[in-house]
């Protein structure tokens, strides 16, 4: 089994974009690597957020950081999806916050760990069936201002609707002077 990667952030529009809601402000969106049921991108994942594997997000945070350079964009920090605080402590990290934490340091950017707040405790969005934009509508609140006029990297684990990198992403862009490019470490069709 193989990771298969994705090379969205070799391309000018990617399949991220067209599920986006959120078009103005967003400069670019790319995923690392396909996701697929039952494959070694699901087990990576699981043995990183559920078995504490934090190896396995250094591993990401690398792969991240090579994949930006690669875009040719210029970025001033990296912003987190966030857990709400419960399930935070329940699982005792966030595996996005590895992940962007070990891509910051290799690309000697800031990290902003406090820009974004989950308010609402959603269940987890992949064991929704239904409308998952409806379930994040006013789940996530800005905590901290961002210096105007950068460029910085929003990053979620995996993008599979949008739902959640749209709700982050509008709430940002509305109430903030930034743009944004987004990026996920897995993409699930």
């Amino acid at each position: 089994m193989d990771l298969t990667p994705t090379y969205f952030n070799l391309l000018d529009e990617t399949p991220l974009e067209q599920k986006m809601a959120v078009k103005r402000g967003i400069k670019q969106s790319f995923a690392l690597y396909y996701f697929e049921s039952t494959g070694l991108m699901e087990k990576l994942l699981y043995a990183l957020k559920y078995q504490g594997n934090k190896e396995i997000g250094h591993f990401f945070g690398r792969k991240l950081a090579t994949a930006m350079v690669a875009t040719k964009e210029d970025y001033d920090g990296i912003i987190w999806v966030p857990l709400h605080v419960k399930r935070r402590r329940k699982r005792g990290f966030n595996q996005v916050d590895i992940i962007g934490k070990t891509a910051a340091k290799a690309l000697g950017i800031p990290y902003y760990d406090a820009v974004l707040v989950r308010t609402k405790n959603t269940p987890p969005l992949s064991k929704v069936n239904g409308e998952r934009s409806a379930i994040l509508e006013n789940a996530f609140e800005i905590k901290q201002q961002l210096p105007v006029g950068k460029h910085y990297l929003l990053l979620d684990d995996i993008f599979t609707t949008g739902a959640t990198l749209n709700a982050c992403a509008s709430l940002l862009l509305e109430e903030t002077a930034i743009s944004l490019s987004i990026a996920s470490v897995a993409y699930r069709n």
